[in-house]
């Protein structure tokens, strides 16, 4: 076992290279595959998206109390746990399936990062025996290895690692002119001008998650609290984050967070328009009010 999370790894692996086998083509395995994984991991989803609807509705009552409590922080924060226990709000709620799901994208991470080890399968004895292959030279150190591009480099060299592998296990990584095996660096994006658009579509969509994300719960609308403030920046510094890995990681990775996130938009919005949850009423708010919401109901 080369990592401890070769436990997710190696069954994911093995669903991925199912996928590829099926379609053929590494840029809709990598669809496909993030499409199951966002299904497999649903119901998280959907207790975290409870969690921001019921936090989105206790907005006003919670503004209130922090207004009426601000120069009593004991009873601000006494007040403010019994309306989280009346409205059945867990403030960790969104946190937990995020930890949750960890593991499970960093397993992601990795079987994308590390093709030949989890999608060809083979042993790290064999892909330094085909690094040697290929490069003339033995590889100083394995965790070094650039898997995506030295399983790019095998298919143009399969009369030096044929005896290692068949050719149907090779791996096209070419997806609508793009090669997802390439790291769109600065410089490589100075010389292929169209894979700049790998940053920018990556980090524009998580800066859609982030913000819809914010909306959704309520943060957006708080300018005096500081943990909305907190969100604020992280909604900026995540995207910028991600477009700087998609530019010096795999451009397969880009592809994988643009549809993780387009996926994740997709799911929040159908969501937020059809869960319901049950808050106390704030009885402050105009009658007319209240018999719409319960007419919605």
């Amino acid at each position: 076992m080369n990592s401890v999370f070769d436990i997710i790894n190696v069954p994911l692996g093995y669903l991925f290279k199912w996928i590829y086998y099926v379609v053929g083509n590494y840029g809709w395995t990598i669809i496909l595959f993030t499409l199951i994984m966002k299904l497999i991991l649903f119901p998280l989803t959907l207790k975290q998206q409870r969690s921001m609807k019921k936090t989105q509705a206790i907005q006003p009552k919670l503004a209130k109390i922090q207004e009426k409590y601000k120069y009593d922080q004991e009873k601000l924060n006494q007040e403010t746990m019994k309306l989280y226990q009346e409205a059945g709000v867990n403030p960790m709620g969104g946190c937990l399936p995020m930890l949750i799901q960890f593991p499970i994208l960093i397993a992601l991470y990795n079987i994308i990062r590390k093709p030949i080890s989890y999608v060809m399968m083979l042993s790290n004895d064999v892909i330094m025996q085909i690094y040697e292959r290929i490069n003339g030279s033995a590889a100083a150190d394995f965790a070094r290895i650039d898997q995506i591009d030295l399983a790019n480099k095998m298919r143009g060299s399969f009369d030096k690692v044929g005896e290692f592998i068949s050719s149907h296990d090779l791996i096209n990584f070419d997806f609508f002119g793009f090669n997802l095996s390439v790291t769109p660096t600065l410089q490589y994006i100075s010389e292929h001008w169209i894979y700049v658009l790998i940053p920018i579509v990556a980090g524009g969509t998580t800066f859609l998650v982030s913000h819809i994300s914010n909306k959704m719960s309520g943060m957006a609308s708080q300018e005096n609290n500081p943990t909305a403030s907190s969100m604020k920046v992280m909604n900026y510094l995540f995207p910028l984050m991600t477009a700087w890995f998609a530019v010096t990681l795999p451009a397969g990775l880009g592809l994988y967070w643009t549809v993780s996130n387009l996926f994740q938009i997709l799911q929040m919005y159908l969501m937020n328009k059809h869960i319901t949850v049950d808050v106390p009423v704030d009885e402050d708010r105009p009658a007319h009010y209240r018999e719409r919401k319960k007419k919605k109901k």
